[in-house]
């Protein structure tokens, strides 16, 4: 998943976009409204973190104004106002859950994780395609009982192939989905990951394989 965080604390937004990049996923910051709304209508994003204090707009006009377009991404509140009634407000105009400051980084990555969840296979903490499964939480990877070793972006890259399973993904899709901006990164580097995932499923048994549609990306088969 690729996560756009709007926090004006750059120190917090920095720190939630480490753990989240430390679970092989990609994560953005934004500083204030303005620039969240730039990276939106250049880069596609599966979730957003939301602090309601903006230095330049208010959270909740914020949200009023992402579903008021039409933008079904997903938006985690997090706030530090204690009272319920600007929680309400922000669910009633469309935020799917929300956090109080301050809060466990690990409840906010599963909150996360629950907010992306697709419906391809889906079932608990799982997503499984043929005899391949991934437990989203521990980021463990099976084929059948058999438990295979990959790394972070091998199994960021086998976990959108799993949730895009109907679909043909382009290479840059990929890019876009697992590497944050700003982040350093070879021409190729889809490409051998993709091997290697490929290499490792193969040598266990897989029945689940990803082809390549020359020219315009992969797909599962």
């Amino acid at each position: 998943m690729r996560v756009l965080i709007t926090e004006d604390n750059q120190q917090l937004a920095e720190f939630i976009q480490q753990a989240i990049m430390q679970d092989g996923h990609a994560a953005d910051i934004a500083l204030d409204a303005a620039t969240m709304f730039y990276q939106l209508s250049i880069m596609q994003y599966d979730g957003i973190v939301l602090d309601l204090g903006l230095p330049d707009k208010d959270g909740l006009d914020v949200i009023k104004h992402l579903r008021s377009k039409g933008i079904p991404i997903p938006i985690l509140i997090l706030t530090a106002r204690g009272g319920i009634d600007d929680r309400i407000k922000g669910l009633d105009l469309g935020a799917d859950d929300y956090l109080n400051k301050p809060f466990s980084i690990d409840e906010l990555k599963a909150r996360l994780r629950a907010l992306m969840r697709r419906p391809v296979d889906y079932s608990g903490n799982d997503l499984t395609r043929g005899n391949v499964t991934i437990e989203t939480k521990s980021r463990r990877v099976t084929v059948d009982t058999q438990n295979l070793t990959m790394g972070k972006t091998e199994v960021a890259i086998l976990e959108y192939m799993l949730k895009h399973a109907t679909l043909t993904v382009s290479k840059e899709s990929l890019f876009d989905a697992i590497y944050s901006m700003g982040f350093e990164v070879t021409d190729n580097a889809i490409q051998v990951a993709m091997h290697r995932i490929r290499k490792k499923l193969e040598q266990a048994g897989a029945t689940t394989h990803i082809n390549t549609i020359r020219g315009i990306g992969y797909i599962l088969a």
